[in-house]
């Protein structure tokens, strides 16, 4: 017997929100029409989607005031025992009603609550390849609040490694990673600053990190930027999450700071950038290499990249989740305040360095880091004298 290549099949059904149906609700709507499967997928109207190609539509009840003389793709309407359907291209479309958060969020049920991470602010300074993982993460667990600060362009050479694709490349990274955002979440509220995170307004500051307590996220390319946004954070007592890389993403490091915890402040830990060295003020690449030229300053690939990202997520996921009893913390109970993660220990990719580790995909659990004597910001929160 000959079995074709492809089943596919014609669904001829519409995706409707809920929403539609209510009283007083008005307005067009848009759609996407998918000819492979017959589906057409119909958007609320507050959803923020790019209108180009997008059919327009509306519905066609008894009690609705339609525009006179208007072309519409498609029209929802109510029969006369006010059986819902679509009337789309002559043909009737089974509609499949959805509530959009509910429908969205719905398979996180029972490890994470929506309703709990609808409330909760990241600040992610930083959006390339790790800061739009980071974003798109948090987004999918439900963080219904969003800083993005970056000053930079997304360009093709980012495209190998970046979550946003060819056709975002000369938009601000930014503004490409919250469309990403809103296309997983539309609820969320998305704020964008353009800039280096040294140079983001003190309002911006104090409404995103002093009112809501954003948990900030250090996602840019160098350790200068860090320092300065966890110094902010010990001032604004809100919590910190670093994600940096060693050359060609052989390791990466994470490093995170709780508000009343007596823990060590990122400069203490890690310095203030003056002993690392880094090609461009583009790429976040730490190496203790004094010859620069015989240093390899490709930037990893993304599955190495994303395997030390997705780990830093999870501490974010957890820090977000503090005080919560019916979420399950996953990493903070074991993992130290600074954690290495080893992508691979060969030396033709690591050169010296990779060797500290024993094995690949090695995640540390007992580097510890202290407090240096004189640092104001530690002193202040009672870690030394």
């Amino acid at each position: 017997m000959m079995l074709s290549s492809d089943a596919r099949r014609q669904i001829n059904k519409a995706l409707v929100p809920e929403a539609v149906f209510e009283d007083g609700y008005a307005g067009e709507l848009r759609a996407s029409f998918h000819a492979s499967s017959g589906i057409l997928n119909i958007y609320p109207c507050d959803v923020p989607i790019a209108e180009e190609g997008l059919l327009r539509g509306c519905c066609d009840f008894p009690d609705r005031n339609l525009e006179d003389g208007t072309d519409y793709d498609f029209r929802i309407v109510l029969d006369e025992e006010c059986k819902r359907s679509v009337l789309f291209r002559g043909e009737k479309y089974e509609v499949q009603p959805y509530d959009l958060v509910q429908n969205v969020f719905s398979r996180n049920g029972g490890l994470i609550e929506s309703e709990i991470m609808a409330d909760k602010a990241v600040a992610i300074f930083g959006c390339g390849s790790v800061g739009s993982l980071i974003a798109l993460a948090l987004a999918r667990v439900g963080v219904g609040n969003f800083l993005l600060v970056d000053n930079d362009v997304l360009e093709y050479h980012n495209i190998c490694r970046h979550q946003c694709g060819i056709h975002e490349v000369g938009e601000y990274k930014v503004d490409a990673v919250k469309a990403r955002i809103l296309d997983i979440n539309p609820t969320a509220h998305v704020e964008v600053c353009a800039t280096l995170a040294e140079y983001a307004p003190k309002a911006l500051w104090d409404r995103w990190v002093g009112e809501k307590r954003a948990l900030c996220v250090g996602c840019a390319d160098n350790r200068e930027a860090d320092v300065y946004v966890n110094g902010l954070c010990l001032y604004y007592s809100s919590p910190f999450v670093s994600i940096g890389f060693w050359e060609r993403a052989f390791a990466g490091e994470i490093f995170y700071w709780l508000p009343d915890s007596q823990m060590t402040c990122y400069k203490c830990a890690l310095g203030d950038g003056s002993l690392t060295s880094r090609n461009s003020a583009r790429r976040r690449l730490y190496t203790t290499q004094e010859k620069l030229k015989d240093v390899h300053f490709e930037p990893g690939i993304a599955v190495d990249i994303d395997f030390v990202t997705n780990i830093g997520a999870k501490v974010a996921i957890d820090i977000l989740n503090i005080g919560n009893d019916r979420f399950t913390q996953r990493l903070l109970p074991e993992l130290q305040q600074y954690t290495l993660v080893c992508n691979t220990n060969n030396p033709a990719i690591g050169g010296k360095m990779a060797e500290i580790f024993s094995y690949p995909l090695q995640v540390t659990t007992s580097l510890k880091v202290t407090p240096l004597p004189g640092c104001d910001c530690c002193k202040e929160d009672g870690r030394h004298e």
